[in-house]
């Protein structure tokens, strides 16, 4: 008969084998729970929210961001393939502004790791904003939970899904809000030649606006009596031209209304209508007065051209003409009330 003895020698070994095993089973679930990894729990666009449009961030190309509020640990970081323009931390969240067109993102932790390439439904577009809310890892192993709407990270793998595989949500645009109204008052000078004459635009307007132009040269030509003569100086009817001073005078005087309209940024066009007249008469040596029918234009006028806004000023350039014979190139500076 075999009888073993428990010595103190062996009853160590064996304590010293329970705390070996006891310190491995440790250190492999503390393994596991640090190899665990945060999600994404959810991703949409935040219809009602304008805080992208009323506050644009805009790109090198000079052009509106789009705008993600990432509700998660501020120990985050964040790239783009088309980079992060700016990145702000708020109460709760963190926001950072990509540029249009973005369709993914790398998400990376100090402790938890990395999720690569997280793909958007659809390319994020300007001045819209978007919520994309993060999940912690948990501290022990839980049972897998079925992935809520456009989640891209399952426990414990990652998982890349295509845009075919996501349900794409009904976007709605805001509304663009109203602009706030305000007057435009600008002085103008129309050029033809060596003539010039002064005038003077007010308008009023928000997105789109009214305006009323009036120009003169502030002059006045004399009585003709419903008498006149052609560019060559004769009269109709007549085969020999009178004798003429030299002297002639000049008036002109012109009134349009119509509308302006902001196409893009703050760039504007406008256009209008109204009435004008240039008179030209010639003085014969018996000092009475011709008007000269081919120099002269009376009737239809209209006019069209740009504007730039640049904080409270504005500028324009256009052309004028009167009856289609009379052109003129028209200038303005003015200030925005």
């Amino acid at each position: 008969m075999n009888v073993s003895i428990l010595t103190p020698d062996t009853g160590r070994k064996l304590l010293n084998m329970r705390r070996y095993m006891l310190t491995t089973v440790m250190l492999l679930i503390f393994s596991a729970m640090h190899a665990q990894q945060f999600s994404v729990q959810s991703f949409r666009q935040l219809p009602n929210d304008i805080s992208a449009y009323i506050q644009p961030v805009k790109d090198l190309n000079d052009e509106a961001c789009a705008l993600i509020k990432i509700v998660g640990s501020r120990d985050f970081a964040f790239s783009t393939p088309l980079g992060i323009v700016k990145r702000k931390n708020d109460v709760g969240e963190t926001w950072i502004y990509v540029p249009r067109g973005t369709t993914q993102i790398t998400i990376k932790h100090p402790q938890w790791g990395v999720l690569r390439d997280y793909r958007f439904p659809s390319p994020l577009e300007s001045r819209l904003t978007y919520e994309l809310v993060l999940s912690a890892p948990v501290a022990m192993p839980r049972r897998r939970v079925p992935p809520m709407e456009n989640t891209a990270v399952s426990y414990p793998h990652t998982y890349e899904l295509t845009m075919q595989q996501l349900p794409v949500p009904a976007w709605r645009r805001p509304r663009r809000p109203k602009e706030k109204a305000a007057w435009l008052i600008m002085p103008s000078i129309g050029l033809h030649r060596q003539e010039a004459v002064g005038g003077i635009r007010l308008a009023w307007m928000r997105r789109h606006g009214i305006y009323l132009h009036a120009l003169s040269d502030f002059r006045t030509t004399p009585g003709t009596n419903g008498q006149e003569c052609d560019k060559n100086g004769l009269l109709p009817g007549n085969a020999l031209p009178p004798y003429y001073s030299g002297r002639s005078e000049k008036s002109y005087y012109a009134l349009t209304a119509g509308g302006i309209h902001r196409i893009v940024g703050n760039f504007c066009l406008y256009e209008g209508i109204g009435y004008g007249a240039r008179t030209v008469v010639w003085q014969t040596d018996e000092g009475t007065y011709l008007r000269n029918s081919d120099y002269s234009s009376q009737g239809l006028t209209a006019e069209a051209g740009v504007m730039l806004r640049l904080r409270r000023f504005a500028f324009s350039a256009g052309v004028l003409t009167t009856g289609g014979k009379y052109w003129m190139m028209n200038l303005g500076l003015g200030i925005r009330l």
